[in-house]
């Protein structure tokens, strides 16, 4: 059974790391007045980076609740913790997600402010996920998966965050 697991496992891994290699804006012409080749692409680069926070954080969740149902991830407080911070990550991402097509092409000091705080909210939940959530996974190579795909969020979040600078 832990082999089928750690086989789910390393497709979801596999699985999103090829959906983040989307062609993204490399030029834009008819630029509107005060808007710049550079904030249209940084705009275009954070969203991009928040639908891969959103496919691996469904990965990652898929990965969870397989490994509890499983037995590998047993309910208890950390099960509850990483489960809940899953869907807070979900929640900011998509906040962040909006707003974004709610200002297109608008990377601007005020929607920068806006998604850094979203962000670091979620690099901040994450952090306590590998603190104190996914010590509850049994199984070192499960745990050691389920890290990966948290590692892969905060790399997301890292460079949205960079694109703030």
């Amino acid at each position: 059974m832990r082999r089928k697991i750690c086989t789910f496992l390393l497709a979801c891994s596999l699985t999103v790391a090829i959906a983040g290699c989307a062609a993204r804006v490399k030029t834009v012409t008819n630029l509107p007045a005060g808007v710049t080749q550079t904030q249209v692409q940084n705009w275009d680069a954070a969203v991009a980076d928040l639908q891969k926070i959103a496919s691996v954080t469904t990965s990652l969740r898929q990965s969870v609740i397989s490994l509890n149902k499983a037995g590998v991830f047993p309910d208890g407080p950390a099960y509850a913790d990483t489960i809940t911070g899953i869907g807070k990550i979900d929640e900011l991402q998509i906040e962040a997600s909006n707003y974004l097509q709610s200002v297109p092409s608008d990377w601007s000091l005020p929607t920068q402010q806006k998604i850094l705080a979203e962000t670091q909210q979620i690099q901040a939940i994450l952090t306590d996920m590998t603190n104190t959530g996914i010590v509850g996974i049994k199984d070192p190579a499960s745990q050691s998966q389920v890290a990966t795909l948290i590692s892969n969020i905060g790399a997301a979040a890292a460079l949205i965050i960079s694109l703030t600078a």
